[in-house]
């Protein structure tokens, strides 16, 4: 059974998870876990995630049905030259903080027909898909800061040295 979020996203709860994130990031010590990815794998995957979004978000303000997710966002090798490219946790922060605004502006600025919007999402996790159906484009935007942004916070909370 598929997860039910709400329409719309709200703004306030994406700003405070982005914030959330971030300033755990900025702050914290993070151990590198016996299995699954370290804190800079984290949150390159949010940075893509949110790049992801802000593309599709785009899309759908044309008036365009843009697909939403790709492998991409999940591939090890790939999270980790973005992580490097951008220096490490530091950078990686600094650059969600900033994709992040600019994702929380666009929720804000999200009109009831292109919340209605359907894309097709799909979800990898571990090399599988897990989800691949359309959804209205603000039942994910309301999933990734109710559900997705939460999740990898706690991930994140778990790493803390």
């Amino acid at each position: 059974m598929a997860m039910q979020w709400a329409d719309h996203p709200d703004p306030a709860e994406l700003r405070g998870a982005y914030g959330a994130v971030v300033d755990l990031a900025r702050r914290a010590s993070f151990r590198t876990p016996d299995t699954g990815w370290p804190a800079e794998l984290v949150l390159a995957h949010l940075l893509a995630t949110t790049e992801t979004f802000l593309a599709v978000g785009a899309g759908v303000k044309r008036g365009e049905q843009p697909d939403c997710g790709s492998p991409d966002v999940v591939d090890d090798e790939l999270l980790a030259r973005t992580a490097g490219e951008v220096g490490g946790l530091a950078g990686l922060s600094r650059r969600l903080e900033e994709s992040g605004a600019r994702l929380v502006a666009y929720a804000e600025s999200l009109t009831a027909e292109e919340a209605a919007t359907r894309v097709r999402f799909t979800v990898y996790h571990e090399g599988s898909q897990l989800v691949d159906e359309p959804r209205p484009w603000g039942q994910i935007l309301a999933g990734h800061g109710s559900f997705h942004m939460p999740l990898h916070l706690r991930q994140l909370e778990a790493l803390t040295a």
